[in-house]
């Protein structure tokens, strides 16, 4: 590739992320989260073609987040498998705690939500149709927060 991310790309800090959170690359650092694999491996796991995994592997690459080295088996060709760096790995660590808390606060915020308007029908404030709609609206906007599993 071209020696490493541009400078304009570089100077924004989110850009880390969109590189490093597509689907796909997040499988691809979570696979070599498990030690090296070679691409097509991968693609095989992940049941999309060589050449996607090669384009992602280069820009991941690129920014630092997976090495390669060459494998030299008993016979045949060597071959190139990737592993991801320390630094990769420091970043899903970082992401994950990221989205981890991220979704505890937005927990907090539906349950203070869902507290202030049990407390307006307590209080009269608001009828019980109203109340419902509201409610109905809060599980909504909160939806994928209150799915098992997601603590």
């Amino acid at each position: 590739m071209g020696g490493g991310p541009s400078r304009a790309v570089a100077d924004d800090p989110l850009e880390i992320v969109r590189i490093s959170a597509t689907p796909t690359r997040l499988q691809i650092l979570k696979l070599l989260q498990q030690g090296f694999d070679h691409p097509e491996d991968l693609a095989a796991k992940m049941k999309v073609r060589r050449q996607a995994i090669d384009k992602h592997l280069a820009e991941l690459f690129e920014w630092g987040l997976v090495d390669r080295a060459a494998v030299f088996p008993p016979t045949g060709r060597p071959r190139i498998v990737y592993q991801m760096t320390q630094r990769g790995k420091d970043l899903v660590d970082v992401l994950e705690q990221a989205a981890m808390e991220y979704r505890k606060t937005f927990r907090g915020d539906f349950e203070r939500e869902l507290e202030a308007l049990e407390a307006k029908l307590a209080a009269g404030e608001i009828a019980e149709e109203m109340y419902f709609k509201k409610r109905n609206e809060i599980e909504t906007r909160y939806r994928w927060v209150l799915r098992p599993g997601i603590d």
